[in-house]
């Protein structure tokens, strides 16, 4: 009986330490590139660096009918043993949306190889050159809307 128990109890304490293991900045590394893809009825851009020195960096650019309507700078960092998705949005002009020390926050909720669930904001790398963004918005009324966007890996 001992000699099974022994593996067995191994198995379980491997299994028990990956889950407890805390996300880490390099589990977006899946992010990094530059993506191209359609949302909010227009062209939309986004790049992301790779991970360093705990953080991940992005830019945003959303364009319809041949003009950028807004951007975003975009900061993924470790806080509080989770990550946490920081952004700004700008004006084609550069004018702020948010105050100056104001930003819109997600944070982490799972991680999963190729996939990131914050709260109110998923990325999913479908396949290496299809990333699939959900972002959930909050109507007037008090309902939720989801956005997808559908993005492809392009070269710079």
């Amino acid at each position: 009986m001992k000699k099974i128990l022994v593996p067995f109890l191994f198995i379980l304490s491997i299994q028990a330490t990956a889950q407890d293991k805390q996300p880490s900045i390099d589990d977006l590394n899946f992010l990094r590139g530059y993506w191209v893809g359609d949302g909010f009825g227009g062209v939309s851009e986004e790049c992301w660096m790779p991970p360093s020195l705990g953080r991940m960096n992005g830019i945003f650019k959303h364009m319809a009918d041949g003009q950028t309507t807004f951007m975003e700078f975009m900061d993924i960092s470790e806080v509080n043993d989770t990550l946490r998705l920081r952004l700004k949005h700008f004006n084609p002009d550069m004018t702020g949306w948010e105050e100056k020390g104001d930003y819109v926050t997600f944070t982490l909720e799972s991680v999963a190889p190729n996939k990131a669930i914050f709260k109110g904001l998923t990325y999913e790398l479908i396949d290496p050159n299809y990333l699939k963004i959900s972002l959930k918005l909050r109507q007037k009324d008090g309902s939720i809307n989801t956005e997808v966007f559908n993005m492809r890996r392009k070269t710079l």
